[in-house]
């Protein structure tokens, strides 16, 4: 099964500043670790001021020049996790959670855990 795992950043939190080197480390041990999941794939995304977004709505697309409005909560980053269940993929984004309250206690987020939906077999 795979797993998407949002990363949520808090909008109205202090800037934390640049991760420590503790915590780079600390991850690159985490990602090697493949008892709970094999990590997929991984990025931080760009602020949403520079992001495009478009719409349809009533068999019309549109492109919308504004930000989301008034977002108390904007999507920093993403994890794509393969894991055998979602028991384990629980405890991988635990874990990477844990990770940042012990080497970058002022960073504020959220994780999301999310399945990824499989196709459907023709």
């Amino acid at each position: 099964m795979r797993f998407l795992v949002l990363i949520h950043e808090d909008a109205d939190a202090p800037d934390a500043g640049p991760p420590p080197e503790s915590l780079i480390e600390a991850i690159g041990t985490f990602r090697d670790d493949t008892t709970l999941g094999r990590l997929l794939d991984d990025g931080g995304l760009m602020p949403p001021a520079d992001a495009l977004r478009l719409r349809t709505s009533n068999g019309r697309s549109s492109v919308l020049d504004e930000p989301c409005a008034e977002a108390k909560e904007v999507i920093g980053g993403f994890f794509i996790v393969e894991s055998s269940s979602p028991d384990d993929v629980s405890r991988w984004a635990h874990e990477f959670v844990d990770l940042h309250s012990t080497h970058w206690p002022q960073a504020s987020f959220a994780a999301e855990v999310r399945q990824i939906a499989d196709p459907p077999v023709a």
